[in-house]
């Protein structure tokens, strides 16, 4: 079965009247770094206001036909130019993001993860944001503006952000096994247990259990010990779950897994249905994903994609993503206050200063040797 993104399941999500979807990022296989030279752009009244956008499902701009799931983002820009000149082409995961970018486009504005950033200034496929443009740039994690750099130049815009860990029902499991992602290799729990059908995760936490450092940059040799841990914890799951809402949220709620991996929405939802559960903090770490906007190397609509991105990362618009969908928002003016959900709040440290600069915090980035950790995967699900 295909793995999906968090993003999948968005629009179940707004049916089920907010909350958030699935949280794994996927990875790209490119590296160097060519300059970009700024161009000069036409006045905002000589652009045609067509933007074309790639972008998951679910995250239309609030105000668009296709916006399901009460999304305020991007309210401000329809408000004023209109949603007739936006169309949207669609990706349900993080390698996808770059095979349409490269033959589905030429896209004004682009939605991947942080660690694809690399990849898409490699392939010439976008050029770096006017900063001076954004009205609200000064508010975002300095953090995560870093990381969406390439040579100096912002290329990224981050906007969304979570974390990764076991969720597990605290009314059934011992609370001194749940210390360590070496809970998913618990034996007592055996049939209980699910992990997500997703290579690039799996090896990250077993990355971290073995006490590798670089989980995104492993040698083959690294790759290969992880992928023999993984071969060995296979058997304790019930399933490796692909579909968040369809199969992973079913099976905890009834109690046929009481351990899974998840994202931080999932401990919210449980709470919220009376579930006595915790996120775990595993002493090696949780992992974490972050994504943003990036500039088409090619649009004709340069001030309207300026704009267009304006409308999602003000702070009112970050602030009502953050209480429908659960994410983390890069907007670091949010105060705990103006979450709705305190256990939200806590898990995701808002209105705390360098969350995902902690070092327990392990956020995903580039891998220079994907093939091999798909290649690996591929022998674990075979074995």
């Amino acid at each position: 079965m295909q793995n999906l993104s968090r993003r999948d399941f968005i629009a179940a999500a707004g049916a089920l009247g907010g909350g958030a979807m699935l949280g794994g990022c996927g990875d790209s296989e490119t590296a160097s770094n060519p300059a970009a030279t700024p161009k000069p752009q036409p006045s905002i009244g000589e652009e045609s206001g067509k933007l074309s956008i790639l972008e998951w499902g679910g995250y239309e701009a609030g105000g668009h036909k296709a916006q399901k799931s009460g999304l305020y983002a991007g309210t401000p820009y329809t408000k004023k130019f209109g949603s007739d000149g936006l169309s949207y082409t669609y990706i349900v995961n993080d390698n996808q993001s770059l095979q349409k970018a490269a033959t589905s486009g030429p896209f004004d504005v682009m939605h991947p993860c942080i660690q694809m950033v690399p990849s898409f200034v490699d392939q010439g496929l976008v050029q770096p944001w006017d900063t001076k443009l954004l009205e609200s740039f000064g508010n975002l994690d300095p953090y995560l503006l870093e990381k969406g750099k390439v040579d100096g130049k912002q290329y990224m815009i981050p906007w969304d952000w979570g974390y990764a860990s076991l969720l597990y029902r605290t009314d059934m499991v011992d609370a001194a096994d749940a210390t360590s992602w070496d809970l998913a290799w618990n034996e007592d729990y055996k049939g209980k247990i699910a992990l997500w059908n997703g290579s690039s995760s799996n090896f990250e936490l077993t990355a971290l259990k073995l006490g590798i450092e670089k989980i995104d940059e492993m040698t083959p040799d690294e790759i290969q010990r992880c992928k023999q841990e993984l071969i060995k914890q296979k058997p304790l799951n019930k399933f490796l779950w692909s579909s968040e809402y369809g199969q992973m949220h079913p099976a905890f709620k009834s109690g046929d897994i009481h351990i899974t991996y998840s994202w931080q929405a999932a401990y919210v939802i449980m709470k919220e249905a009376g579930l006595k559960v915790d996120f775990m903090q595993p002493e090696e770490g949780r992992l974490s994903w972050a994504c943003g906007f990036m500039l088409g190397a090619d649009t004709k609509n340069y001030h309207h994609a300026h704009s267009y991105v304006e409308s999602f990362i003000n702070h009112k618009s970050n602030a009502q993503m953050v209480n429908l969908f659960y994410y983390g928002s890069s907007d670091t003016t949010i105060k705990p206050s103006e979450v709705e959900n305190k256990a939200l709040a806590k898990e995701l440290k808002i209105g705390e200063s360098g969350a995902l600069e902690d070092p327990s915090v392990h956020l995903q980035s580039f891998q220079p040797n994907r093939a091999l950790y798909e290649q690996a995967w591929q022998e674990v699900m075979a074995s």
